[in-house]
């Protein structure tokens, strides 16, 4: 994921057989370094969340975290998710100037020239 990119992610809760299956209660989001990835819940549907790179360059866990248990108990069941963040593609360049010794270059460049002096 690129650094100042953002991604959805959503969730699905499956039984030991592979079937979706509901949850009591809603599902909780967490990233275990937000300076890497940061991530909340969407609004209006808590299985589905928003992950934001910041930077630096990085990895992050995503953890997505429910109440598996449809009664009064509490069974909790997790989700994970590893993200890692690059740099981004290059869309602009920074040049630097730098003046150097009065008058115009010597034959050789610089390092000729320096090299002989005593």
């Amino acid at each position: 994921m690129p650094v100042g990119t953002l991604a959805t992610l959503s969730v699905e809760w499956r039984d030991a057989g592979g079937n979706t299956v509901q949850v009591d209660g809603p599902t909780a989001w967490d990233s275990t370094d937000p300076t890497v990835v940061e991530v909340t819940a969407a609004a209006g549907n808590p299985q589905i969340a928003n992950a934001y790179a910041p930077g630096p360059v990085g990895t992050a866990s995503v953890h997505a975290t429910a109440d598996a248990d449809l009664g009064s108990g509490v069974q909790t069941v997790t989700a994970i998710i590893d993200i890692t963040t690059i740099k981004g593609q290059a869309v602009a360049g920074d040049i630097t100037f730098t003046q150097g010794p009065q008058g115009p270059p010597s034959p050789g460049g610089p390092s000729a020239r320096s090299g002989m002096r005593k």
